[in-house]
């Protein structure tokens, strides 16, 4: 099947009426509309506040050794529960460069998400699901708030190095994008 240049839709050198053209347009924005609707099944934001504190969007890096915001940060008050994004099993709880963090391996597909700074309520290994508690915001690292002018989590969102698509890939991706399913448009080459 191909678009055509008309925006409906055709297969091979057959091409379809244009009643029929706006058929296959409503049935694909209604199966468009639904798919985003629905989300990640299982994923949920990592806060009760949902995604819409957003303080700081993803930036992309242009390759995975360039500048960058891995990950998104959520304002939320010092004290308040974390959640994970997905279900998965808990694979670090610890501090990283004196950030109190907590990740979780995500299998299908193979993720791995983590949020600082967090003081995890959970253990390495355990079984978590998604919207389950896995630990509490901390008010401060050392005396610092982080890197938001305001308290905030950090939440990352990586595939593994080797599902990086080449050397330079970045592995990693927008979270919220991820949670929301929003899709990511490409532009169409001849």
């Amino acid at each position: 099947m191909r678009l055509s240049p008309r925006l409906g839709l055709g297969v091979g050198r057959a091409r379809f009426g244009s009643d029929d053209e706006s058929m296959w347009t409503a049935a694909l924005s209604t199966f468009i509309s639904a798919a985003l609707a629905a989300g990640t099944p299982g994923w949920v934001a990592p806060l009760e506040s949902g995604l819409s504190t957003l303080l700081r969007a993803f930036e992309r890096p242009a390759d995975r050794f360039a500048p960058g915001h891995r990950g998104i940060d959520l304002a939320a008050v010092p004290g308040t529960h974390v959640r994970a994004i997905g279900s998965g099993r808990v694979s670090f709880v610890g501090d990283v460069a004196g950030t109190p963090t907590v990740s979780i391996e995500h299998e299908d597909p193979f993720l791995v998400s983590s949020y600082q700074p967090v003081t995890g309520s959970v253990q390495v290994g355990e079984r978590v699901i998604g919207g389950g508690v896995i630990g509490q915001l901390e008010s401060s690292t050392n005396g610092i708030v982080g890197h938001c002018a305001t308290p905030c989590l950090h939440l990352g969102l990586r595939r593994q190095a080797w599902q990086a698509l080449d050397a330079t890939t970045d592995p990693y991706l927008d979270p919220r994008a991820w949670i929301l399913r929003e899709p990511v448009l490409k532009p169409l080459v001849p």
